[in-house]
């Protein structure tokens, strides 16, 4: 009798957490399934970053393991590129429109840059100096891009250029008052904190 209440409290436990694990899953997509991979890495975390050929657009201070220019990265676009990239497709917040973002992911960048395990947020600098913390734990967990393009075109400095950082929230439960301060955009200087 007690090996049939042990044997039927156990099977029903089974079955509860294949539910929560069903449910869970259903509410959270596979992030790899709303992007689309472009390009492959050609720049990946261990590798020693290059210094900037062309034009600085990203200058990333902090905590991080590696640097190519005193105590910092400094990133060109073609640099930034060869991180792999990928799109994405959502509703601009802005505009109202559906857009194509292209760009590397942030958690990409993250292992490259090497960041601390003990960083809690990036302290993200604009070019017109407006200033937003991203919380550490949001970059890790989601799909979050580093947007370099727009509909196939770069984004000049007059709009969102040359980066600007897309959520996927659309796709994930996110508080949209809070995450649209996140869609930062013309930045310049990323400091890990």
């Amino acid at each position: 009798m007690q090996n049939r209440l042990l044997k039927t409290l156990l099977t029903a436990l089974v079955a509860v957490f294949a539910l929560l694990t069903v449910v869970g899953c259903a509410l959270s997509p596979d992030p790899s399934t709303i992007y689309t991979r472009v390009s492959e890495a050609k720049l990946k975390a261990g590798d020693a970053i290059p210094k900037p050929a062309g034009d600085p657009i990203l200058t990333v201070t902090g905590m991080i393991s590696t640097t190519n220019s005193d105590k910092a990265i400094v990133m060109d676009l073609a640099t930034i590129e060869s991180v792999g990239e990928v799109t994405y497709e959502v509703t601009d917040p802005f505009e109202g429109n559906k857009a194509v973002f292209r760009g590397p992911l942030m958690s990409d960048l993250l292992d490259l840059w090497k960041v601390s395990p003990d960083a809690t947020s990036l302290h993200i600098i604009a070019l017109n100096d407006y200033v937003v913390d991203v919380p550490m734990a949001d970059l890790r967990k989601y799909p979050v891009v580093f947007a370099l393009q727009q509909d196939g075109k770069y984004m000049p400095i007059e709009t969102r250029g040359p980066a600007m950082l897309v959520f996927p929230y659309e796709d994930f439960q996110f508080d949209k008052n809070l995450y649209n301060n996140y869609w930062a955009w013309q930045i310049k200087t990323i400091d890990v904190r």
